[in-house]
């Protein structure tokens, strides 16, 4: 597979491109057994640990988000409303932006999990560590090749925009290669 050029990316301050919202205070063992995805700060299984059946009137955190983990960075999309393992200690982070779908957010994901690979045990991605990070991504360019600027620097102090689009397509080619792969494998068998 080809790899990504990266040269001419841009810097992204998390703060500025998603809405950081905590997950209310809850932890597992006040909660019974149930369908409800609770995602907390592991590094697997896209962070669900378990599910739970969500107590009288409780509000379930809003899906078409990216959960990151103040141990180690360790991002996830969250396609489906979930319980998120919140309050003191490690407790997640949710990350919303109104363009964010699947695809984009896999690959933000992965940017947030190798850049914030600097953060460990000891030293948490804490919200404000959260908050100043900044990430790499491609900019958004007009069909001549030049920057789009938004003069109101809604994504960054430059002006430029994360293109969406692109990060987009990109996952989705990705994901298709890997279907073809397991396809391939399945007939094999």
């Amino acid at each position: 597979m080809k790899l990504i050029d990266v040269s001419d990316w841009k810097k992204f301050a998390i703060s500025k491109l998603f809405k950081i919202v905590p997950p209310a205070a809850r932890t597992i063992k006040t909660y019974n057994e149930g369908s409800i995805p609770y995602v907390s700060s592991g590094a697997v299984n896209n962070g669900i640990v378990s599910y739970l059946e969500p107590k009288d009137n409780e509000k379930l955190e809003k899906g078409n988000c990216i959960t990151v983990s103040p141990l180690d960075g360790t991002s996830f999309y969250q396609e489906k409303d979930f319980l998120g393992r919140g309050g003191a200690g490690s407790a997640i982070s949710m990350l919303y932006n109104d363009n964010l779908n699947k695809f984009n957010a896999l690959f933000i994901c992965t940017v947030i999990k190798i850049t914030a690979q600097k953060f460990d045990y000891s030293d948490a991605l804490t919200s404000d560590n959260l908050n100043n990070l900044l990430i790499s991504l491609p900019p958004m360019r007009d069909e001549k090749g030049a920057y789009v600027i938004d003069k109101d620097k809604k994504y960054s102090d430059e002006g430029y925009q994360p293109d969406w689009n692109y990060m987009s397509r990109y996952m989705k080619e990705i994901e298709l290669k890997a279907k073809k792969r397991i396809d391939l494998l399945k007939s094999i068998g």
